[in-house]
C-alpha cells in the first residue's frame, strides 16, 4: 500500500498494538494485596539486603483461606524480578526444623497473610513475619484502592501478648 491509505493502515495497526491485549493480564484484588504486602514486608525487612541475590520469601494463609493457585502464580508472576516467592500451605514447609530456633529455609522470610475480604475499601489485613521463632512480629496492614491499584496506607504493630 502506498499514499494515504498505506499511511492510515500503517497508523491503525499502530494504534491497534498499543491498545491491543497486554502480555500481562490484570491482577485480582486479592493478588494485588499479596504483592503489596510482601513488597511493604521486603521494604522494611530483606533477608537478601546488600547481595545480588533475591531475597527467598515463604508465603502461607494466616486465615481460614486456602491461597489459590491463580492468586500464586499471579503473585509469584509479578514478583519475579523482586523476590523468589515460594508458596507453603504449612508452616512446616517454610522452617528449618533441624536448626535451631527454626529459621525460615533459605535463609528467608516467612510472610503468612490473613483472610482478604472479598468487598470495602479500605480493608485491614492480618499480617505476620517470621525469621524464627525468636524473630517474628504480627501487624494490621491497611489497603486503599489507589489509581486502580490497592496499596499499604498504614501498618500497625500488633504486641505480643
Amino acid at each position: 500500500m502506498t499514499g494515504k491509505w498505506g499511511v492510515l493502515a500503517g497508523a491503525s495497526l499502530t494504534i491497534l498494538a498499543a491498545c491491543g491485549d497486554s502480555s500481562e493480564p490484570e491482577l485480582s484484588r486479592e493478588a494485588q494485596i499479596f504483592v503489596a504486602t510482601i513488597q511493604e514486608v521486603l521494604a522494611e525487612q530483606n533477608p537478601a539486603a546488600g547481595t545480588d541475590e533475591l531475597p527467598v520469601v515463604y508465603v502461607e494463609p494466616l486465615g481460614d483461606e486456602d491461597i489459590g493457585a491463580t492468586v500464586q502464580a499471579d503473585t509469584a508472576r509479578e514478583l519475579r524480578e523482586t523476590a523468589d516467592v515460594r508458596f507453603a500451605d504449612e508452616r512446616s514447609e517454610a522452617l528449618d526444623e533441624d536448626e535451631p530456633g527454626m529459621p525460615v529455609r533459605d535463609d528467608g522470610i516467612l510472610v503468612a497473610i490473613g483472610d482478604i475480604p472479598e468487598e470495602g475499601d479500605p480493608v485491614d489485613v492480618e499480617v505476620e513475619t517470621y525469621r524464627s521463632e525468636d524473630d517474628r512480629s504480627t501487624a494490621v496492614f491497611s489497603f486503599a484502592l489507589r489509581s486502580s491499584a490497592w496499596t499499604v496506607t498504614s501498618t500497625s504493630v500488633v504486641p505480643d501478648l
